[in-house]
């Protein structure tokens, strides 16, 4: 009578498929630190690596990468000169072929480029695209390349409802091609930290009194920077200045720079650069305001509202949906200097409104944005394509 383990071949060539782990490749274009790099940092590090084996790979590198191999996942960054550098593809599909992967999942239009290429090359199973935002510029080449590998992609997951509908409607794929999963927020990590706001006000000179308001984000014409600084300099000329610490890096530094260099800018207004500590910002802070021009998501607001902040965003898709169309956090339109000064005035003296509005987003970010909800849903999809 054939021992147990005599029946161990058998039963993987009857079960193979479903107890070898899903050899899954998270692939974008660049590991600098933003928020699509964010939520592959998080997918790749919290994939049950029971079920799934888990590769990064980039077209160019960032601090990321470190990251992402301090927490055990292996990364292959091509190195690539330019974005259209196409002689990477070739190597990208030897890093395909070498591991063998049962899925792609690509994040960002060049990644996309390239990966779905490199797929076709390898022979690649399953190809799946996340969109992350609802693009604002003049990009209609983006939505011809999506309609023209449709076939090379089994799933497009948009971050929102919005940015979905968005992408659909541009490319004209049916609604059967997409599957939206929101993005995730690890609420316990932006909880309010009392003791790290009263270290992070001496730190910037703030006394009990003063109104602090934060931005968070890359400093990038798509975030409005520039918007929210035209409403400082109001405030400051109707003799009502703010306080306002900005953290993040980016195209449009020397704005704030010169902001910081002239006038007033330098005695109410710091500059952090890229800051590790989010949770420290957000809790120095008495309001968070993200003026986006377009959005997919809103992360950085999504953050503010875990930590219990109120916010005032622009009426944008993916950001509508973030703040539940202004019940969850106040909403002015894109572009409009004069309303988000407003805004600002009114709520740095509402000091109930903004507890108010801080706990609806706290909860309303618990409840619908959970990391754990992300993760689970990106792990159901993957088995249900390539399990």
């Amino acid at each position: 009578m054939p021992g147990p383990y005599s029946l161990l071949p058998l039963c993987y060539i009857i079960f193979g498929k479903s107890m070898r782990r899903l050899r899954i490749c998270q692939l974008i274009t660049e590991l600098q630190p933003a928020g699509a790099e964010r939520c592959l940092l998080e997918l790749a590090r919290r994939l049950d690596r029971g079920r799934f084996d888990v590769h990064a790979a980039a077209l160019r590198g960032g601090p990321v990468a470190d990251q992402l191999r301090q927490a055990g996942v292996p990364v292959h960054v091509l190195g690539m000169r330019g974005k259209w550098d196409l002689l990477k593809i070739h190597a990208l599909a030897g890093i395909f072929r070498r591991e063998r992967f049962d899925l792609v999942h690509t994040h960002l239009f060049h990644a996309d480029v390239a990966g779905r290429l490199a797929a076709i090359h390898a022979a690649v199973p399953h190809v799946v695209h996340s969109v992350h935002v609802a693009e604002g510029r003049f990009r209609p080449w983006q939505f011809f390349w999506a309609r023209m590998m449709a076939d090379v992609c089994d799933r497009i997951v948009a971050v929102s409802y919005a940015v979905r509908d968005f992408h659909s409607s541009r490319c004209g794929l049916p609604a059967k091609c997409y599957m939206v999963i929101p993005n995730g927020i690890d609420a316990s990590a932006y909880r309010h930290d009392e003791t790290k706001r009263h270290a992070m006000r001496r730190r910037l000179g703030l006394t009990p009194g003063d109104i602090l308001v934060a931005f968070v984000g890359r400093l990038d014409h798509q975030k409005g920077i520039d918007v929210l600084l035209s409403a400082a300099s109001h405030l400051g000329a109707r003799g009502k200045p703010i306080h306002l610490v900005i953290a993040g890096d980016g195209p449009q530094r020397s704005l704030v720079e010169n902001y910081i260099a002239h006038g007033e800018g330098g005695r109410f207004c710091r500059w952090l650069g890229f800051c590790q500590d989010v949770q420290e910002v957000l809790s120095a802070a008495d309001l968070f305001a993200l003026p986006s021009r377009w959005e997919g998501f809103g992360l950085a607001a999504a953050e503010a509202m875990a930590a219990g902040l109120p916010v005032i965003a622009t009426s944008v898709p993916g950001l509508q949906e973030v703040l539940d169309f202004g019940r969850a956090g106040a909403m002015i339109p894109s572009e409009d200097v004069i309303t988000l000064t407003e805004a600002i005035e009114r709520l740095s003296v509402e000091p109930e409104i903004r507890r108010k509005l801080g706990e609806v987003g706290r909860r309303r970010v618990v409840e619908n944005y959970s990391i754990e909800a992300n993760i689970a849903a990106h792990e159901r999809l993957y088995e249900e394509i390539a399990g």
